[in-house]
């Protein structure tokens, strides 16, 4: 009996052990930096939930310097106080030697975020002239040592010829008080870019200059630099930017201005480890380790490395080691770093998170201890195992904080769509200027056929200045409009830029517009045939290798051309930044890359003896004026305008002009290529139509998109106007003929349509859908989210009534002006009659009244077209007379140019018909 009790014992007393194995508490306490404390504290919420073991895991947010007290053991005869520590600044000598020589441990720093520091300032903006303030790191310790005290310093108008700021005004000066690894950083940055000015000792505390303004903390130089005119001050970038503080361009290590909104604030980091500034492995000291002004056209010159402070050896820790590597694993990992985004950290570039590597896999485990493993999607059996993460594992807290986060953002579009409902819907969009008559007129219309009040605008600023509002770089990241608009897709820096901010941005390309080449050599010696050039010859012409229109290479391709000996070509080109010259030049290089050597862009360096004009009128007006002109400009543009085209030979060979070509197919071949990312989302960077196959392809395309951001919810209603007026242009392919661009390929058209059903609206705002002017849908068009074709107002009416009429007016000047010539025919035959039996003065007299009868019908019918011209400008206040007129600019010319030019008329004169 007593035998088989104390079995019993024995069997209990090892059950209870092996429970209380199964809930042993594994803990892990560290201490650091106070920037990464949320993402720290949030992550280890996370892993508490999602432990099968028991665990307990706190952060002191102390800051650095405190960090590396604790972690070095000073107070605990130099063995750590904490798991790990963590910093902004590497760990000094002293404590590193303090860690490695007095403990006998060996540390790792770890990398973990990448952050920047900026300078902000308070300068009002109406007093930059449109510009950012640009400021060297020179400029920047005189002006914080004080050896430059106003901003009207002649250093500093130098620097920024546009600045108007009152004379003598003073330069307020702010910097943290107590320790801070914000000044560390920025005193450093100065002290190693510009020595000869910033003369004191760097650090996290230094002497400042007695008329400075002292702060404390972070949240007392924003308060400063918010509430303070003319002040300047050094913050954490994402912190200064959120707020909406201004910032300063900062000239840096290659001598580029720029800001942290702009710059590759990892750059720094990757270009740190190719120049061998990190040690050679990550148990050396970092004491001398720093990232400013790294090499790099887009590098921030103030950038800092967030660190992990760990032993090495983590035998003595136990379970908690491997608990510790999980941590540190997923802070490194993909979903952690894209977490830490969230808190307005740089995930650390791929050749750091290589070195990282290098460094976790030296570290010692304990052997009876086992590593933690993690579950994403579900994993039968090894999911509930006693060593796995699992993100299947929850709290109550974290499902009630989505819900209310979710709830949040539901009220939040309600309240969009209920204020939307209560007011006027507006819809704002700027860029390119090339389809801005044909979006005005759209927005004119839906103004006009909506039930639902609307306010639309666009403002044509060029395709980088939308591509630049729609971004909002300088805004917080918050787009200045509804949408963007370009004839060239964005770049990969600012593609990659905006995806940084948790943003989407889908491309729309919506219609499709040809550069075509102009010039201005006399029809009689092109003897009726067309200028054919190809690529080559224009590469050459317009980098000036050839120079006289009688070069024997375009004669030879031209065998009619029988122009004057030796006569030169005169090479017209944009000035400024114009997407023409970018396409045109892109062309080049990639039809003739052997011919064509001065590089590619909206604006080139030109050679000397070329011509520049501002815009495409400035380019016309030129050609119009200057015989043996040439040059590139819109095609609709120069059609209008009458202007000699060019016969250019595309990619199968053939010669062509652009009226006679198909300028939708080039969007059909690039499908087809495979040159269209397959998601609208994707990076469009690399995506041209230049010189693709077809047998009447143009050779030089572009597509007009829209930029749109794919998650619009924010916007309310204003997302749907925004969708119907992109299917409205889609879906109208008379209207974009009216402005002379070209409809995309139907295989381009299922593409958006795809795209536009990927966008995501607002759950209470209400689809817009159309009722045409020719087919009523009774109840229905009554809607209040109807835009129906069956609304007008009088200026729309009058104005496309006097189209009509002015149409007819110019077949009737086309007519009578055949009639008149035919009449001078005859009356010169008449003349020249020696024919005894007709009285030569009768029929001389009719032939000379029905002569003068075409010509005063003519001159009335030209008088009458006169004030329609006047009228339709200028004559109606109305706005949408107005937004409806605008596109009959090109119209007007065109008609004036063909009806007015001059005519030769038989017996040797030239009558002018105006």
């Amino acid at each position: 009996m007593p035998s088989t009790l104390f079995a019993l014992l024995a069997l209990c007393a090892s059950v209870f052990a092996d429970h209380e194995e199964d809930h042993e508490l594994i803990e892990v306490h560290a201490s650091g930096t106070t920037n990464p404390s949320k993402l720290f504290w949030k992550v280890m919420d996370l892993f508490e939930e999602r432990a099968h073991q028991n665990t307990r895991m706190t952060y002191r947010a102390v800051g650095s310097s405190t960090g590396q007290f604790e972690f070095s053991g000073v107070l605990n005869g130099n063995v750590s106080q904490s798991a790990f520590g963590a910093g902004d600044i590497p760990m000094t000598q002293a404590n590193y030697d303090r860690v490695t020589i007095g403990g006998g441990r060996t540390m790792l720093h770890v990398p973990f975020a990448v952050g920047a520091i900026a300078i902000f300032h308070s300068v009002p903006e109406s007093e930059l002239g449109g510009k950012p303030l640009d400021l060297t790191g020179c400029l920047l310790a005189r002006i914080f040592l004080r050896n430059i005290t106003t901003w009207d310093h002649p250093d500093i108008l130098a620097a920024n010829p546009d600045l108007t700021v009152p004379p003598n005004r003073n330069i307020m000066v702010g910097h943290r008080t107590l320790g801070s690894s914000s000044t560390s950083g920025t005193t450093e940055y100065l002290k190693q870019n510009c020595p000869q000015y910033f003369t004191v000792e760097p650090g996290s505390t230094i002497d400042w200059p007695a008329d400075t303004t002292a702060v404390q903390g972070s949240g007392g130089m924003a308060s400063f630099l918010g509430t303070t005119d003319y002040a300047i001050g050094y913050l954490d970038a994402g912190q200064g930017n959120e707020i909406g503080l201004s910032e300063i361009a900062l000239q840096n290590k290659d001598g580029v201005y720029l800001s942290t909104k702009e710059a590759d604030i990892g750059a720094a980091a990757t270009a740190a480890i190719a120049a061998n500034v990190l040690p050679a492995t990550g148990d050396l000291s970092f004491a001398n380790v720093n990232l400013y002004d790294q090499s790099g056209a887009d590098t921030w010159p103030i950038t800092l490395m967030s660190y992990f402070y760990i032993d090495q050896d983590q035998r003595a820790y136990g379970q908690a080691g491997y608990l510790t590597k999980a941590f540190v694993d997923y802070i490194l990992s993909d979903e952690g770093q894209s977490l830490a985004q969230d808190f307005g950290f740089v995930p650390v570039p791929a050749a750091v998170k290589t070195y990282n590597d290098a460094s976790l896999g030296t570290i010692l485990y304990n052997t009876s201890a086992t590593e933690y493993t993690f579950e994403s999607s579900t994993q039968k059996g090894i999911g509930a195992g006693e060593f796995v993460i699992s993100s299947k594992r929850r709290a109550f807290g974290d499902v009630e904080r989505d819900l209310l986060n979710d709830e949040i953002t539901k009220l939040s579009e309600r309240i969009a769509v209920i204020e939307a409902g209560a007011s006027t819907v507006t819809l704002h969009g700027s860029g390119t200027t090339n389809p801005s008559k044909l979006i005005w007129k759209t927005m004119s219309l839906f103004e006009t056929q909506a039930l639902l009040p609307l306010h639309l605008s666009y403002r044509a600023v060029g395709s980088s200045t939308g591509q630049r509002e729609f971004i909002g770089a300088d805004n917080g990241n918050m787009s200045y409009t509804d949408f963007g608009c370009g004839d060239i897709p964005m770049k990969a820096a600012d593609y990659q830029y905006y995806a940084t901010t948790g943003r989407e941005v889908v491309h729309i390309p919506f219609v499709m517009g040809a550069i075509a080449v102009f010039h201005s050599v006399p029809l009689g010696e092109l003897e009726g045939s067309p200028l054919d050039l190809d690529s080559c010859l224009l590469a050459r012409i317009f980098s000036r290798d050839i120079t006289t229109w009688d070069h024997p290479d375009i004669i030879a391709r031209n065998p009619n051309l029988n122009v004057p000996a030796n006569q030169p070509i005169t090479v017209v080109h944009r000035v400024k930044g114009s997407s023409s010259t970018s396409g045109f030049t892109q062309y080049l290089t990639t039809a003739c890359p052997a011919q064509w050597t001065l590089g590619t862009g909206s604006t080139i360096t030109w050679p000397a003896d070329t011509v520049g004009a501002q815009g495409s009128g400035g380019v016309s007006d030129y050609i119009q004026a200057n015989p043996y002109s040439i040059s590139y400009i819109d095609s609709g543009h120069g059609h209008n305008l009458n202007l000699g085209e060019v016969s250019l030979q595309n990619a199968d060979g053939n010669f062509l002009d652009s009226k006679s070509a198909n300028i939708s197919r080039a969007g059909a071949e690039a499908l087809k290529l495979n040159i269209l990312p397959t998601d609208a989302g994707s990076d469009w960077s690399a995506v041209n139509l230049y010189n693709l196959p077809g047998a009447d392809t143009w050779p030089i395309v572009l597509f007009s998109y829209f930029y749109v951001e794919r998650d619009i919810k924010r916007l309310g209603q204003t997302g749907e106007i925004l969708k119907a007026l992109i299917k409205y242009l889609l879906d109208n392919a008379d209207l974009l003929a009216e402005f002379r661009f070209s409809p995309v390929p139907s295989a381009v058209y299922d593409y958006n349509i795809n795209t536009l059903n990927s966008i995501v609206v607002a759950s209470n705002a209400t689809e817009m859908i159309f009722e045409s002017a020719a087919s009523t849908q009774s109840g229905v068009g009554a809607g209040r989210y109807t835009i129906s074709g069956k609304r007008r107002d009088f200026g729309e009416v009058t104005t496309t009534e006097q189209e009509a009429t002015l149409t007819s007016t110019d077949s009737d000047i086309t007519a009578l002006t055949a009639r008149i010539i035919t009449l001078e025919i005859q009356q010169n035959e008449l003349n020249s009659c020696s024919c005894d039996k007709y009285d030569d003065t009768r029929v001389s007299n009719t032939a000379n009244a029905a002569l003068g009868l075409a010509v005063i019908s003519l001159v009335l019918l030209l008088i009458m077209a006169l004030v329609m011209c006047c009228y339709m400008c200028g004559g109606s206040s109305s706005k949408s007379h107005d937004k409806a007129s605008v596109g009959m600019d090109s119209k007007i010319e065109g008609s004036k140019a063909e009806s007015v030019a001059s005519q030769s008329i038989p017996g040797g004169s030239k009558q002018e018909l105006v």
